[in-house]
């Protein structure tokens, strides 16, 4: 109780009167939350809501979650407001990956709650131990500060973790202390998350052989990283509004762009290629870098393509990052239904997205995923590293020369040697359709997925393409 009273002024969680939604799952960090608000809602002046989004994830399971925190709020006295949803029914319909799909709908709970209720803040639980699986999950992935600062305390001042100073342990010692019951998510113990290996396994093992206050030290890092992390941020804001750069249509002068910190630089153009993202997020260090080499090289002009229907050139003096002129949103290029001889076809893809190939009757879905979510011995889905992808990505068929790496080979192989392997019949070799990036064939689907796009410890988007 003291630490979570800390925590709350430190960050100046509350104002008096607030409303403050809470969300329970019904699991132990989320009801300690509860108990915990309500004994500190008449000091604060709060007015307290349970929030309960059932996933349909697990069945009977789900559903008797959900009676739980409906039983919970009575029991208290506090009102309880819940929904039900399929996330298995929305993957299967809209694409993505579950972790994504279940946050976006979480928060679209979140938002509706708020306004139903007039709430001023919504209370999570994520607690010290879910920072710390958090910062080494993103650190195995090869994140930067923006991501190995972990959760915020507060975020959009609205969003407040009051547990993100205290650890596992200490919930659980406060329910049995209470004799307070909460339920499991049976879904916690099965390893085949990263998250959950992490927890599981790898985060005992670093405290039993390493640092007992692996959760302590960790969190003290990612304090001083989102530290770090506010500066850099609040610098790069300033140079946009000082050198009052259009994030539409960014024009900058390099000269200038050379006399900053090359940390500023970076973070400066990630900011405007984020800017562009519905969901800020799909760049990464490759694309950043990309651009960073424009302004570092001899060349005085040259571009690159980059997601989001972008592209950065260099002419002379100014770096200009902007949309492609004359195309839609999200999308290089059109269809370009003649292009090349006759029966050729190409289409660009949009992530995510589909593609409807008119010419074979054949639909691709796209989507970006998180790497838990990558099944690297499915051959339908395929699951492509997406730093590793030069975009833009274009669905099509067989050209002259194309070659692939196969995965796990060193060299590579011409398409039409990898048909001839095959046994496909000349007349057919037009209709398959091929997934190329800027560099090579990615994927000849039912045949070879490329070794350069081939999922690593260190991947941390992914690319999901599937047959549908």
């Amino acid at each position: 109780m003291i630490k979570v009273r800390k925590t709350i002024e430190k960050y100046a969680m509350f104002n008096s009167g607030d409303r403050v939604g809470v969300a329970v799952s019904g699991g132990a960090d989320s009801v300690a939350l509860l108990h915990v608000l309500s004994m500190l809602a008449s000091e604060y002046d709060l007015a307290l809501f349970i929030l309960h989004l059932n996933h349909g994830i697990r069945g009977g399971e789900s559903d008797g979650d959900e009676l739980f925190v409906k039983e919970l709020g009575e029991s208290m006295g506090i009102p309880a407001d819940s929904e039900k949803v399929s996330i298995p029914a929305l993957i299967e319909k809209r694409g993505g990956s579950l972790e994504d799909v279940c946050r976006k709908e979480r928060y679209s709970f979140f938002e509706r709650m708020s306004q139903k209720h007039r709430l001023n803040k919504i209370a999570l639980g994520h607690n010290l131990n879910d920072q710390t699986e958090t910062v080494i999950m993103r650190f195995l992935r090869g994140s930067g500060l923006e991501g190995l600062r972990g959760f915020l305390p507060v975020r959009d001042g609205i969003y407040i973790r009051p547990f993100i100073d205290v650890t596992r342990e200490e919930i659980i010692s406060f329910l049995r202390e209470k004799d307070i019951s909460f339920v499991t998510d049976s879904s916690n113990k099965d390893n085949i998350y990263l998250r959950n290996r992490i927890r599981n396994i790898l985060v005992p093992e670093l405290k039993a052989s390493y640092n007992v206050k692996l959760e302590e030290n960790i969190g003290r890092t990612a304090d001083i990283l989102r530290l770090e992390d506010d500066f850099i941020r609040e610098s790069v804001e300033a140079i946009i509004s000082d050198w009052e750069i259009d994030r539409n249509n960014a024009r900058i002068n390099i000269r200038k762009m050379e006399k900053l910190h090359p940390a500023l630089q970076w973070r400066l153009i990630k900011t405007i290629l984020k800017s562009y993202s519905p969901v800020k997020n799909g760049i990464g260090y490759l694309h950043v870098k990309s651009v960073a080499d424009l302004i570092e090289g001899s060349t005085p002009s040259a571009s690159v393509d980059l997601p989001f229907n972008l592209r950065a050139r260099r002419e002379y003096d100014e770096l200009i990052i902007s949309q492609k002129e004359g195309e839609e949103s999200h999308i290089s290029k059109n269809h370009l239904p003649g292009e090349g001889k006759e029966g050729d076809f190409s289409y660009t893809v949009k992530i995510p997205g589909s593609v409807d190939i008119v010419e074979t009757g054949v639909k691709m879905n796209f989507d970006v995923v998180d790497a838990c979510e990558a099944d690297t011995h499915s051959g339908n889905p395929v699951f492509m590293d997406y730093n590793s992808i030069s975009f833009p990505l274009v669905v099509r068929n067989i050209r002259a020369g194309d070659r692939i790496q196969p995965l796990g080979m060193k060299g590579t192989k011409k398409i039409k040697a990898l048909f001839i392997d095959g046994k496909v019949p000349k007349f057919g070799r037009k209709s398959i359709s091929l997934l190329v990036d800027q560099k090579s064939v990615l994927w000849v689907p039912g045949m070879r997925l490329s070794d350069r796009v081939k999922i690593t410890d260190v991947t941390e988007k992914v690319v999901k393409a599937e047959i549908i």
